[in-house]
């Protein structure tokens, strides 16, 4: 018979709130593994003492910026909402039915009232816990930088004070043709007039909504104003020790140094290896490390580097880098070095007169060389690194590193991305941007510390649990009448049987 349901609204009911949220949820096993006892000690500077109205409590104002970050809730406005009417959101935030739920503009006004500083400081004191509990060794660290989308139109840059009308292209741009100038910006693009026949670069325009974004982009493609957060795992535990917002136009190379002592300081730890991709492989970058005595993973940032003068020293060019010398195949001492600091290379050269009368002069010498001057011979002055990096990026344990990498590293980017909100800044400046991937990241530590407490309570239970495997073979019963007989005939052969037991040590 088809059911029928009468809903009559009860006039008073009782409800036993933690029921109602299942006890395999998320947010419980979070709620578990967060610790905020140190929030009132760093906020307390931030409100008037014995004085004023009672303000938001710190920490609901934090769980309620974690659950935003947790499930990628775009705006304050749609937070506040979901907290009012989801059971579990407001049970993880620690408010009864009947509390009232902070209003949106409270929650923009007590981040901006925070600042940096602050999630800083909770940033790392989740990961001081996520050290606690031995997920955090520092034997390997990973690291990376993603780009994230600015809040701002790329329309909207305007020119920086100063810059002449030479920079606009000499020729404007054809309709219907795909044309990039020199920085991969769009020429063609006729919605906008303010950018057509423009070269958009860092170093002409700027933001007129974000100024401290950059424009950023891959080769052969169009750029757009973004930040770029670089980033440092712990390779074992996946857990985020390091997150570092700047403009998107800051390559890896400029931090990398800065943010290995950072690191170091803030777990306590000798950081023993490094892998990174070769957007990390400079010289200068690869000369810290064996300085520093870090074991690098780090392939060189070209297949080409070095390639020259490794080719001219196996045709019979001897260097002496401490001497400071170089000796042609034919027996001539070099004129040099003079340091070119731009190139990090010393040169030599030998006299033209020497080197036509030379046998070798048409193999060893270029046209221009051939034409215009002798031989110049470059020596960069990292020269045994790039020896020593290259032989080391043949071995199978160097590639194996470098592809555990893409998916550690580059996972983290795609789980912040899909599911918590690091593919778009929601603010503008820097340091809000900045504070928007503290919360993200302390957010995915969360949840790597939550899985590490589940796993070792399944680990733990496994200490008190005996299983048994028996083999037991049933013979035919002739106590039962015939009839039954040929129904245990299939007992008749070896079975197995698993029997669990729990024990007390």
């Amino acid at each position: 018979m088809q059911g029928q349901h009468q809903y009559q609204p009860e006039l008073f009911s009782q409800i036993d709130y933690e029921q109602l949220i299942p006890r395999s949820h998320l947010l419980r096993r979070i709620d578990r593994v967060l610790d905020l006892g140190f929030l009132p000690g760093i906020t307390k500077s931030f409100y008037a003492e014995e004085k004023g109205r009672p303000s938001i409590a710190p920490d609901i104002f934090v769980r309620m910026v974690f659950l935003q970050a947790l499930y990628g809730i775009d705006s304050d406005r749609q937070l506040c909402e979901e907290v009012g009417y989801n059971l579990a959101y407001r049970w993880f935030c620690k408010l009864s039915l009947t509390d009232k739920v902070p209003d949106h503009s409270s929650i923009t006004r007590i981040r901006d009232r925070f600042g940096e500083e602050t999630f800083a400081v909770i940033f790392k004191k989740v990961v001081e816990q996520c050290q606690q509990a031995g997920l955090v060794k520092a034997e390997q660290i990973m690291m990376d930088g993603s780009i994230i989308r600015a809040n701002a139109s790329i329309y909207n840059m305007v020119e920086r004070e100063g810059e002449k009308s030479k920079d606009d292209d000499v020729d404007p741009p054809q309709s219907g043709t795909s044309i990039y100038s020199k920085d991969g910006l769009s020429n063609n693009d006729f919605r906008q007039r303010q950018i057509e026949g423009k070269k958009i670069s860092n170093k002409t325009h700027v933001s007129k909504s974000d100024p401290e974004s950059g424009l950023s982009g891959k080769a052969g493609e169009a750029k757009s104003l973004a930040y770029k957060t670089h980033s440092a795992i712990d390779a074992g535990s996946r857990v985020i020790v390091d997150c570092h917002v700047t403009a998107g136009s800051v390559s890896e190379v400029k931090v990398f140094q800065s943010r290995i002592d950072v690191i170091e300081n803030n777990l306590g730890l000798k950081i023993g290896e490094i892998i990174a991709d070769r957007g990390y492989g400079s010289a200068e970058n690869l000369d810290e490390l064996k300085t520093r005595g870090i074991t690098s993973n780090i392939p060189l940032w070209s297949s080409k580097v070095g390639e020259t003068f490794f080719k001219e020293v196996e045709s019979g060019f001897k260097v002496d880098m401490e001497l400071k010398s170089v000796i042609c195949p034919e027996g001539h001492s070099m004129k040099g070095p003079i340091h070119d600091e731009a190139g990090h290379r010393d040169l030599y050269s030998l006299a033209r007169k020497i080197c036509l009368a030379c046998p070798r002069a048409k193999t060893c010498l270029t046209e221009h060389e051939f034409k215009t001057r002798g031989k110049r011979f470059a020596a960069p002055i990292h020269h045994r690194i790039f020896s020593e990096v290259l032989e080391k990026q043949k071995e199978p344990e160097f590639k194996a590193k470098l592809w555990q990498r893409m998916w550690k590293m580059e996972g983290i980017f795609a789980e912040a991305k899909n599911n918590h909100g690091l593919r778009r800044a929601r603010y503008r400046g820097r340091w809000k941007v900045q504070t928007q991937v503290y919360v993200i990241s302390t957010v995915q530590n969360l949840k790597r510390l939550a899985g590490s407490v589940f796993d070792g309570v399944v680990a733990n239970c496994a200490k008190f649990l005996k299983i048994h495997i028996w083999l037991v073979k049933f013979e035919k019963s002739w106590a039962l009448g015939k009839k039954s007989r040929s129904n245990l005939l299939f007992f008749n052969r070896p079975i197995w049987l698993l029997t669990v037991s729990f024990y007390r040590e």
